[in-house]
């Protein structure tokens, strides 16, 4: 289908001329493809010696069996955490207590399994308890934000964690749904945001990227909004 896209020409005093572009007609709530974003991350463990991410990249796997992401094409819910695990490595996260985090943040909350029963270390079980919202989050989203912030993996992989939201809520929100998300965004994820850039300094890299993506993404819906 052709998009029809109007530019006025203010500076050369021309009439409006009409653009037409063809984009791709129907969002799609995949960018990539899951089994290779597995197989990335087995391999890049493999080489890295990250080992206890070669542990749980297929524990989460079969946890997450079954279940779908929110949208239209049904797509499998390990899509999410591999994406956010990926997204890491892009940025150089590449800490082993980091990606397993990632890999395992929604477990608890979403598929019956405790904390303690996490085939991991103490650092990692910290931030997968922290990121796990209580049939309370809503009451209390100062507190659990301000937890996240005191423990520099678990803020990195919330702010990860909203990115990979972020960029499908186009797709899989309504739009109430969507308003909503992006107020929860700019209340608490932002804060986090300023303040890991304050306490943890060896991550402004990869902040100033996160900041950039998530900013870039909620300004443009906003402005069509």
């Amino acid at each position: 289908k052709l998009y029809q896209i109007s530019l006025d020409w203010l500076l050369t005093g021309k009439q409006e001329e009409r653009v037409y572009v063809d984009f791709q007609e129907v969002l799609s709530d995949r960018l990539f493809d899951e089994n290779r974003m597995y197989t990335y991350i087995k391999t890049y463990a493999s080489v890295k010696r990250l080992y206890q991410t070669a542990k749980v990249l297929p524990y989460a796997r079969e946890l997450h069996k079954g279940q779908v992401r929110r949208g239209r094409d049904q797509v499998p819910y390990i899509y999410h955490p591999l994406l956010v695990a990926c997204h890491a490595l892009a940025l150089d996260l590449d800490e082993d207590n980091l990606i397993s985090t990632a890999l395992l943040h929604d477990v608890c909350e979403d598929c019956g399994v405790l904390v303690e029963e996490l085939p991991i270390n103490e650092e990692t079980k910290e931030a997968v308890a922290l990121l796990t919202k209580d049939e309370n989050w809503s009451e209390n989203q100062e507190e659990y934000y301000q937890r996240i912030s005191e423990n520099s993996i678990a803020t990195m992989v919330k702010l990860l964690d909203r990115c990979n939201n972020v960029s499908g809520m186009a797709t899989a929100f309504s739009k109430e749904r969507l308003v909503q998300y992006i107020k929860e965004t700019e209340k608490h994820i932002y804060p986090l945001l300023q303040k890991a850039k304050r306490e943890y300094p060896m991550y402004s890299n990869q902040l100033f990227l996160i900041k950039y993506h998530l900013t870039s993404v909620i300004e443009a819906i906003k402005h069509q909004g």
